[in-house]
């Protein structure tokens, strides 16, 4: 029997008697929980932490101790850019005896930059800096830089410079000369096991943007992406400056390094799953030279998920030496360019993209073009859209597809594109012809058995070429719809392509009233203009560069004779 409890005292409970003692309760409500951090958490979680941070917090991440910067090498390097540069090769094979980087490398980026031959002389390197600099100034003035106002690089300067450049050019030749790029190449990807996508960048292709794969987080409008290892990327010929410019071996752009990148993929083993190359000089698909192609590959490509390839079908050409070419040598370079194209043309009639294109059944991203290098005559194409594509093929999985440089037909377009429709989303054809028929057919064709609207992307830019179909109107079409990668899209590739996504559009925008003939690029580019053309060449070869590329009535060329009468007027039948 409990006892009455004293006044002002609260009673016992039944489970608490005079014996149990009363809980500290004080010192647990006010403890603080435990903090957790990084080290707490599962390997798991981390690795999903790193995947989502750019390069620049990985690299911390990983100076916080050996745990994390183990964790965090797994995603320190997953893309490489490289040059042929005695640099960056020993970076390669460091990274390649490293026992952790080789194998979270996946991807790897060869830039086809290369110190053009042969060397220069101190005169030339001196002359070519200062010519450097007033174009730098003058496209920087042209966007209101402060760079415009910077000064000359001092003489002095400038000859130390000259040291570094022969240094450089000097390692690149014995490079070359004795294959070591090839060897490099084969020692470091061969430990790469994870590798799963190459790119061969020549002239900048790739770094401005590409068809992307639909997988991809950072796509935008029409699949572009852009590198976040090419965009604003520095190389080691920077220091340089007076060598911005690149172009690879003059005639052979981009062969060697696609070449010795895919020799050693193939040493390896290595099953790709995308491969971007471009642009690559039309002689590496010439299999009767018996050079390694991609007809060597075997089935390292047959299960390529993303294939883009940009050609170039001729020489590449400086425009600046267009402009310091008296009136016989522009003629030469112009003959130079066609025979290149028309070999090319040869070559591509045989299939061998085309079959290659056929071996890769999985494709999801497929672009195809070529570089149009026929400026005096817009009719002649490298290749049609036959000579790289199966037409009677499927690619069940294809959500990504771009032309460019080809020829074709309105109804075999259409047939090829409309059967991949359940799959596409994204869709780009640039600088095409129709050869006999008409893009005012081909859009509404296209619109209403794509279901565009439904589609992420249709866009139509550069040149389009074609023929009117309809009877009494069965002339020439053309319609320029600009570079969104360069100068800009027109208004009218703006209308076209709100013409295939906006089911309230609902006329065609292409029309005979809004066609415009094609721009020269020679003549019509900034940079050309900014240069006074008159103090460079006379008179009368600066009237042959306008009128460059013209069948003259007679055959022959006037302007071949000198201008002794300044009144002379050409026939005006020539400008017609």
């Amino acid at each position: 029997m409990s006892q009455p409890h004293s006044q002002g005292q609260p009673p016992q409970t039944q489970e608490q008697t005079d014996d149990t003692p009363m809980p500290d309760l004080s010192s647990s409500q006010h403890e603080p929980p435990k903090k957790l951090t990084l080290l707490d958490l599962p390997p798991e979680i981390l690795h999903q932490i790193c995947a989502h941070l750019p390069l620049k917090s990985i690299r911390s991440f990983r100076l916080t101790n050996r745990l994390l910067g183990e964790i965090g090498a797994c995603h320190a390097l997953p893309e490489l850019v490289f040059y042929l540069h005695t640099t960056d090769f020993a970076a390669l094979r460091s990274i390649a005896s490293h026992p952790i980087y080789p194998r979270f490398v996946r991807s790897l980026i060869y830039g086809c930059d290369i110190l053009p031959s042969p060397r220069l002389s101190l005169k030339q390197y001196i002359a070519e800096c200062r010519r450097t600099e007033k174009r730098r100034a003058k496209m920087h003035a042209r966007h209101a830089c402060d760079e415009a106002n910077r000064p000359p690089k001092p003489q002095a300067e400038v000859r130390e410079s000259y040291k570094e450049y022969k240094r450089v050019h000097q390692a690149q030749e014995e490079i070359m000369r004795d294959e070591r790029d090839y060897e490099i190449l084969k020692e470091v990807v061969g430990k790469m096991t994870n590798l799963k996508e190459v790119m061969v960048s020549s002239d900048f292709e790739f770094r401005l943007g590409s068809l992307t794969s639909p997988s991809s987080s950072n796509g935008g409008g029409n699949g572009t992406t852009k590198s976040d290892a090419l965009r604003n990327c520095r190389t080691p010929f920077d220091k340089l400056d007076c060598l911005t410019q690149l172009d690879g071996e003059t005639g052979q752009e981009g062969v060697r390094h696609l070449r010795a990148i895919l020799m050693a993929v193939k040493e390896a083993g290595i099953e790709l799953k995308s491969l971007c190359a471009g642009l690559i000089h039309w002689s590496f698909f010439n299999e009767a030279l018996g050079n390694f192609g991609f007809h060597s590959m075997g089935n390292l490509l047959a299960n390529l998920t993303r294939f883009e390839l940009l050609v170039l079908p001729g020489p590449s050409q400086d425009p600046e030496d267009f402009q310091r070419a008296d009136a016989i040598e522009m003629n030469n370079m112009s003959i130079d360019v066609m025979e290149e194209i028309y070999r090319c043309q040869g070559l591509m009639r045989t299939g061998v993209i085309r079959n290659l294109v056929k071996g890769m059944p999985n494709l999801e991203v497929l672009s195809i073009g070529f570089m149009d290098h026929a400026e005096d005559n817009d009719f002649i194409f490298p290749a049609r859209l036959q000579d790289v594509i199966p037409l009677n093929h499927t690619f069940p999985n294809l959500e990504s597809l771009k032309f460019e440089g080809l020829e074709t037909e309105r109804q075999e377009l259409t047939d090829f594109v409309v059967r991949h429709k359940d799959s596409l989303m994204r869709l780009e054809l640039r600088d095409m012809r129709l050869v006999t028929t008409s893009w005012r057919k081909l859009l509404p064709e296209l619109r209403y058995e794509l279901k565009t609207e439904l589609m992420e992307d249709v866009s139509i830019y550069g040149m389009a070429l074609g023929m009117g179909e309809e009877e009494g109107d069965q002339e020439l079409e053309e319609w320029f719809m600009g570079d969104p990668e360069d100068h800009g899209a027109t208004e009218l590739a703006s209308k076209v392509q709100k013409y295939f996504m906006n089911p309230s559009v609902t006329d065609c925008p292409l029309s005979r009233d809004n066609m415009e003939p094609i721009p020269d690029d020679d003549l019509m580019d900034e940079d050309i203009l900014d240069h006074p053309l008159e103090g460079l060449v006379p008179e009368h070869e600066l009237a042959e560069l306008i009128l460059g590329g013209m069948q003259f009535p007679g055959g022959g060329n006037p302007f071949g004779d000198p201008f002794d009468d300044p009144s002379f007027e050409p026939p005006g039948g020539w400008l017609d």
